[in-house]
């Protein structure tokens, strides 16, 4: 509908123009009556006409000067004037502000509808063009946040794809700015997220990071993870950055936002530097729990180069055997910076060493009775980072079969219970405590248990409490009567009894041992 406002002293000249164009033309919708120029511009601005038929001679403020207010407001707006006068000077003027329609009155009817559809005509053609204008803004930005994700990709993989680096520049402005990167990581409260929820966070934190003006690419989101490239000024401070964006972020959604940063690198190029700093930092963050953000400095890089691969690739597989998706992606990230320390760089022994981790992890997910291909080809990959995301998308496969099948097989509530024994082994637990939890009677569990992994329930606990203790006596500074009451066992004499019948040692030579092995 076109939108009309009648201008005119007579209210029966308004009136007979209403009735010419409402019974003549169905596109049209008078919106506003005005019988002198000062009213017409209030009106004007409160309804927004498509169309204006104004008088000239009237009261208070003229036509002319009324479509002069009202032009500089509304310049997409269109005028018929209409005046008794047939006069050049006033035609004159009103056409400086790009009036072309000019009435006299009275006017025949065939004169009104024929200036009705020329300015129709235009009023149509000027907001088909306002909307491609739209669809072809809205499209430009789809495009650039592509060109803005692929950009940040290829710089977390050291590769330029087929753009070249002055591609990048013009398109992105880039003009060699100094920067640093951040990866900030999503971590839902209860350990459950949905493809929504992650979809939601993402968007927020572009959300966020656009109304603090900072000057930034926002990179894909892979899995939890969303990498930054900031281009710094003199006023950007890293820490200020990160405490304003993680308050936003949580003040908003109840889960928490996470970030590590690389250090200020001179331009783009040195961008894939800052971004793995950005994850050795992040991983620092990972290992405390308490921590929200870290920024990277030598001694993390140092601290890490001494944890063991080993022991974090235990880590790993534990936490692809209990399906915690979120968990494994961390502990994974950290397993294969540690593998590629230890491969001194090189590709190929990286490549080697994902792809031995990975028939490593056949045995694991064969023992969960899963029939799923584990085993994985890393060659023809032409960079670490993508060796990374190739074995990392991998994984998900895997956890992805691994959820299901938890969700669907019995083993789940077995698995269950030797999981609640091994994270509460220092409680006062019995069978029918357990059995009560998973929802099974304590006679069926106990059979099930000892079926599929061939022990008792009782034996396996204890298993657990002696194993933890092993630990425990390593420590001199620990007395027995401590370590029995932190495995679980209120009577240190009893602990003594159970620890020599499964080692024939006592746990005082069993310490002995220890000692003297260590010298």
């Amino acid at each position: 509908m076109i939108k009309v406002m009648l201008v005119d002293d007579e209210p029966i000249e308004r009136e007979g123009l209403m009735l010419m164009l409402l019974r003549n033309r169905s596109n049209i919708q008078v919106v506003a009556e005005a019988s002198n120029g000062q009213k017409a511009v209030e009106l004007a601005l409160e309804h927004k006409p498509d169309l204006i038929f104004m008088d000239i001679k009237m009261p208070r403020m003229d036509g002319v000067q009324a479509v002069k207010e009202i032009l500089s407001k509304l310049p997409t707006t269109k005028c018929i004037m209409v005046s008794a006068f047939n006069t050049f000077e006033y035609a004159q003027q009103v056409m400086k502000y790009g009036v072309k329609e000019y009435l006299l009155k009275p006017s025949k009817l065939s004169d009104v509808l024929e200036a009705v559809d020329r300015m129709v005509m235009e009023i149509e053609e000027t907001q088909k063009n306002k909307v491609h204008q739209q669809e072809l803004s809205q499209r430009l930005e789809r495009i650039s946040t592509l060109v803005e994700r692929e950009f940040v990709f290829s710089m977390m993989m050291d590769d330029v794809h087929d753009f070249q680096k002055e591609d990048w520049d013009q398109w992105l402005d880039l003009q060699e700015k100094s920067g640093f990167v951040i990866i900030f990581s999503f971590q839902a409260h209860d350990g459950f997220s949905d493809r929504k929820d992650k979809e939601r966070w993402y968007q927020r934190l572009r959300i966020i990071l656009h109304e603090q003006n900072l000057d930034c690419l926002v990179g894909p989101l892979i899995n939890y993870q969303v990498p930054v490239f900031v281009f710094s000024s003199k006023g950007t401070v890293q820490e200020d950055v990160l405490l304003s964006t993680i308050s936003a972020f949580q003040h908003k959604e109840s889960a928490r936002l996470l970030a590590g940063t690389g250090s200020v690198v001179e331009h783009t190029g040195y961008f894939p530097q800052s971004y793995e700093e950005a994850v050795y930092a992040l991983e620092s963050v990972y290992n405390h729990q308490t921590a929200n953000y870290m920024i990277f400095h030598p001694e993390l890089k140092k601290k890490r180069q001494e944890l063991i691969p080993f022991e974090k690739e235990k880590e790993l597989i534990e936490a692809i055997k209990e399906g915690d998706l979120q968990r494994s992606l961390q502990q994974f990230d950290t397993y294969f910076q540690l593998v590629h320390e230890a491969s001194q760089h090189e590709l190929k022994e990286t490549m080697k060493r994902m792809e031995e981790f990975f028939s490593v992890l056949t045995r694991p997910i064969k023992e969960l009775g899963i029939d799923e291909e584990v085993q994985l080809s890393l060659q023809m990959l032409e960079s670490p980072m993508q060796v990374r995301e190739r074995a990392k998308s991998h994984l998900i496969s895997i956890m992805e079969h691994i959820r299901e099948w938890r969700k669907n097989d019995i083993d789940v509530l077995l698995l269950n219970t030797k999981a609640y024994i091994d994270h509460n082994y220092h409680k006062q637990i019995t069978l029918d405590d357990v059995a009560e939890k998973v929802g099974l009677s304590s006679y069926y569990l106990s059979k099930l248990f000892k079926d599929r992994f061939d022990i008792t329930f009782i034996d396996y606990l204890t298993q657990a409490r002696l194993n933890k203790a092993k630990k425990f006596l390593r420590d001199d500074r620990l007395s027995l009567k401590e370590i029995a009451l932190t495995i679980g066992y209120k009577d240190p004499n009893y602990f003594s009894r159970v620890f020599k019948k499964e080692t024939d040692l006592s746990p005082s030579e069993y310490r002995r041992k220890l000692m003297s092995t260590k010298k």
